[in-house]
């Protein structure tokens, strides 16, 4: 289902595509972050495995997504904060044409890598049902949290904190 909508969305039928509108945690199996490689908009390869060590923000958007926009503003804000070498966000473009995919990019200034899931293997690997989807990833590896649709500055900073490389040892204490 998830395949056929991204390659609906990738032609031009955005009609099936999943919109999440408000914001909740979402169920999830702590376990190891599924790896993935994409290419980013820019060209360079974004493999996750590379970033083990970092705490990870996974966020999956569409250019065409009313929340998504709504959210990305916060989202540049706050990655703006981290040092990239500790917490590092990433955006998968899902569901969208490559030409708006980085035009959402550009008008919004994100500074971190971003890159188009081509062909879904990402979003169903990964689970996402519609967008916004953020992931969590500690800097072990382990997929820890999942927010369904728009997520506020709140909830993203407190989330970070607790993935962020040494909240482990200070939460196991």
């Amino acid at each position: 289902m998830v395949l056929g909508t991204a390659l609906a969305r990738q032609s031009g039928d955005t009609q099936t595509a999943a919109v999440n509108s408000t914001g909740g945690l979402g169920t999830l199996k702590t376990r190891a972050a599924p790896d993935f490689t994409l290419t980013s908009y820019d060209g360079s390869q974004i493999n996750l495995a590379d970033l083990r060590g970092r705490a990870v923000v996974v966020n999956f958007w569409a250019s065409w997504c009313v929340p998504c926009q709504q959210e990305q503003p916060m989202l540049v804000r706050v990655a703006r904060t981290y040092d990239p070498q500790t917490v590092t966000f990433l955006g998968i473009g899902v569901w969208d044409a490559e030409r708006d995919a980085r035009d959402f990019m550009a008008r919004y200034q994100v500074p971190y890598p971003g890159g188009a899931d081509v062909g879904g293997r990402v979003t169903i690997n990964w689970g996402v049902a519609g967008v916004p989807e953020t992931f969590f990833v500690r800097s072990d590896g382990t997929l820890t949290r999942r927010w369904v649709g728009p997520l506020g500055e709140d909830n993203l900073r407190t989330f970070i904190e607790e993935i962020r490389p040494g909240a482990e040892a200070s939460t196991a204490s």
